[in-house]
């Protein structure tokens, strides 16, 4: 089976649920180095990720 290409990545333990985000190259690459995002990288583009209500949010 073929991965998508996009898609959420996430790992989880009992009590806590970890997103992973994914990011260009000249986004992830400065912040990895500088341990910040840089300036190109803008907060107001983020977007959230909730629990839906009818189905668990990860399975095994």
């Amino acid at each position: 089976m073929e991965e998508p290409q996009r898609g959420i990545r996430a790992s989880h333990t009992a009590s806590t649920i970890s997103v992973y985000q994914t990011y260009s190259p000249e986004i992830g690459g400065p912040a990895v180095r500088e341990g910040s995002f840089p300036a190109t990288w803008k907060q107001d583009r983020m977007t959230w990720t909730t629990k839906p209500h009818s189905r668990p949010l990860l399975r095994p």
